[in-house]
């Protein structure tokens, strides 16, 4: 019974609107009030109409009047006296006292449900009048799609619970609008990259096919064009397999900051000398760090390459590690060319490129600051840049040490 009684009151507390939950409620509680004050004033009144009444007869039957001068006094057993058994004794006053207690009570409790009524209507009134902007929210929310996330609530009210609710809804439109735009722009860069080294494959393919009297010498060089897209294709999809990996795939584990740049310096360093680049490492002490080797790793050889890629003949990069009061500083230098200020707040943005065609014909695909900057954000540091152009750039990685 208590079962279906709970869940009878459950079905019906879900099935009311807000409104009508709180003019319930409201008039709930009203009444509540009103009959606990009927009951104090019954029972107060139960206790002091009774000796009210006895001390209004009393001074009634004691004669008020002064003996004239002169003139005898009434003898104490001829003055009028209550009657034994006291003013409660008499069946006249014990009526008038339950009748005056009965009709005190009865106008408490009209009392108590007029307000209540009352109460409850203002309750709604109110409650209409809060709850509009919610209302409004409600229908926003109802016709929001995907091309239209640039609408906005723009509550011009007080600044109540209502429009922060209204100002969040709005933030998280926003953040929404930003997240979608960067998603297409995110599929249709994708799109771009995947198509430039399938069409150059197709290219070689229907030219070998066509051509009759192609030699071993042109397969060979099909085949080194073949190999050279499919090595761009593979890297372009572990670079968006890494972007799209989450914080529950990483695996931190003790690492020694200082092995893990030694190697990645010495995996570069090929690179640095057929570009002429110096690439230098200065540590200053051991540092250990709890990360994810490789994802770690690829983080800081995007930023070293970038800066041997993007330098001058004659160039540097140095490396720098050094341990802080409450982290780890990776700090990558460069001398090339520099960034733009304009440009620098989008450069870890996916496929942004500060020079489309430049960076394309180098081989990048314009992921390697974004994924620098996704593999520290899973390790909760964070990354920045300064740069000067025609001077160089400064990439510093803070993250929390041991």
């Amino acid at each position: 019974m208590k079962g279906a009684l709970r869940a009878w009151q459950h079905r019906l507390g879900r099935s009311l609107t807000l409104r009508w939950r709180l003019t319930l409620w409201t008039a709930g509680l009203l009444l509540v009030l009103g009959f606990g004050l009927t009951a104090v004033i019954s029972v107060v009144t139960a206790i002091r109409l009774p000796q009210a009444v006895s001390d209004l007869v009393i001074v009634e039957l004691v004669p008020t009047h002064v003996p004239a001068p002169g003139s005898l006094p009434t003898p104490k057993s001829a003055q009028a006296t209550p009657p034994a058994g006291g003013i409660a004794a008499s069946p006249v006053i014990q009526q008038v006292q339950e009748i005056a207690i009965h009709q005190v009570r009865l106008i408490s409790l009209i009392a108590a449900g007029v307000f209540a009524l009352v109460g409850a209507w203002g309750a709604y009134w109110i409650a209409q009048r809060a709850l509009r902007p919610v209302y409004r929210l409600s229908e926003l929310v109802q016709e929001i799609q995907v091309q239209t996330l640039d609408r906005r609530l723009a509550l011009d009210a007080p600044s109540d619970e209502v429009k922060r609710l209204a100002d969040a809804f709005d933030g998280l439109l926003a953040r929404l609008e930003r997240a979608f735009e960067q998603q297409s722009r995110f599929v249709a860069d994708a799109a771009h990259e995947l198509r430039t080294p399938l069409a150059a494959m197709r290219t070689n393919l229907e030219v070998i096919q066509q051509d009759p009297n192609a030699h071993l010498s042109d397969y060979r060089q099909m085949g080194a064009t073949l190999e050279r897209a499919l090595d761009r294709l593979e890297r372009l999809v572990d670079d968006l397999l890494l972007l799209a990996k989450g914080e529950e795939e990483i695996c931190l584990e003790p690492v020694d900051a200082q092995v893990l740049l030694e190697e990645v310096v010495q995996e570069l360093e090929p690179l640095a000398q057929a570009h002429q680049i110096a690439l230098d490492l200065e540590i200053t002490g051991a540092v250990e760090l709890q990360a994810d080797a490789p994802l770690l790793a690829r983080a800081v050889k995007n930023l070293i390459e970038n800066g041997i890629r993007y330098n001058h003949p004659g160039g540097t990069v140095t490396v720098m590690l050094h341990r802080e009061a409450n982290g780890v500083l990776v700090r990558v230098t460069d001398s090339g060319i520099g960034i733009p200020a304009k440009e620098q707040s989008h450069i870890f943005e996916r496929f942004y490129r500060v020079d489309r065609s430049r960076a394309r014909h180098r081989g990048g695909a314009g992921l390697g600051l974004s994924i620098a900057a996704h593999s520290v954000e899973l390790h909760a540091g964070r990354i920045q840049v300064e740069s000067t152009p025609g001077a160089g750039s400064t990439f510093t990685i803070w993250l929390p040490g041991l």
